[in-house]
């Protein structure tokens, strides 16, 4: 009986040292080796600036990539118009954008404009006038007080009528001083206020003669399905195109997709062409 007990006893003592080194020396406890990294991606601000030009209050997205918070380096910036918008059916235009930009690694701010319940509004004229003016003396200097960005390279992005916006915002600059330097217009509802459109374009068309402007424009169709804008896309590009501005990179882009469809495949391809 005595042999059992002590047995027993010797068996329970080994156990325990057993279990102190497993928890030690790797069985579930600190390893002593440092911890693998989290992965950078980078983090999103979320802001409320009131518009006096407009009378509305917009929320605002920005996203800040990898490396922001830990460096001193200047950023372009990405003003994505529709920002809260949910054309997808699932995502926000904004977080769409984000997760290209940090796919690709792409080195940029994005400022995801919200307020699109007032797209008709906000995005066409007379509206527009007052919006841009909240794009360009209140949004954007809020933008760069607070984040460091690089003036000279700004990208004003929009689909179908806020890609109208995204268009005639270089027609409203390109008279008096450019604000940004590349406009992207997917799939712009120009039929919505054509002659008006037409109107601004050649108003600045009649500005500009001996000037050069120093931006890109680039106007996406997309062709894959009935009801999409692509004749009015093209039909606004042909007309910039017989202008020969002088500076002015015009480029007409397209892609088998349908309307909404077209938008992520186009910003990611404007990216390529913008950050090469």
């Amino acid at each position: 009986m005595r042999h059992h007990t002590m047995s027993r006893l010797l068996f329970v003592g080994l156990a325990s040292v057993l279990v102190a080194c497993f928890t030690g020396c790797g069985g579930g406890g600190d390893t002593g080796l440092p911890p693998a990294p989290a992965q950078a991606s980078g983090r999103v601000v979320s802001l409320s600036v009131p518009s006096q030009k407009v009378g509305f209050t917009y929320n605002i997205d920005v996203y800040l990539p990898a490396g922001y918070d830990t460096g001193s380096t200047l950023y372009p910036v990405i003003y994505a118009l529709d920002g809260d918008s949910r054309f997808d059916g699932s995502n926000t235009r904004f977080d769409n954008f984000r997760e290209i930009l940090r796919s690709k690694g792409t080195n940029a701010i994005l400022v995801g404009i919200g307020g699109t319940a007032r797209r008709q509004t906000d995005y066409n004229f007379p509206g527009a006038t007052a919006f841009h003016d909240f794009l360009v003396s209140e949004l954007i200097p809020a933008i760069d007080a607070r984040f460091r960005t690089t003036p000279g390279k700004r990208i004003l992005s929009g689909i179908s009528t806020s890609g109208n916006l995204a268009a005639t915002a270089l027609f409203l600059e390109a008279p008096t001083q450019l604000v940004f330097s590349h406009f992207l217009s997917a799939e712009g509802a120009f039929w919505q206020q054509t002659d008006t459109v037409y109107t601004l374009e050649e108003q600045m068309f009649n500005a500009t003669k001996g000037k050069t402007i120093a931006a890109t424009l680039i106007l996406t169709e997309a062709t894959a399905a009935a009801g999409t804008n692509a004749t009015y896309v093209h039909d606004l590009y042909v007309r910039m195109e017989a202008r020969h501005y002088a500076g002015l990179k015009l480029l007409e882009t397209s892609f088998p997709t349908g309307h909404v469809g077209v938008d992520n495949p186009s910003f990611e391809d404007a990216l390529n062409k913008i950050f090469q």
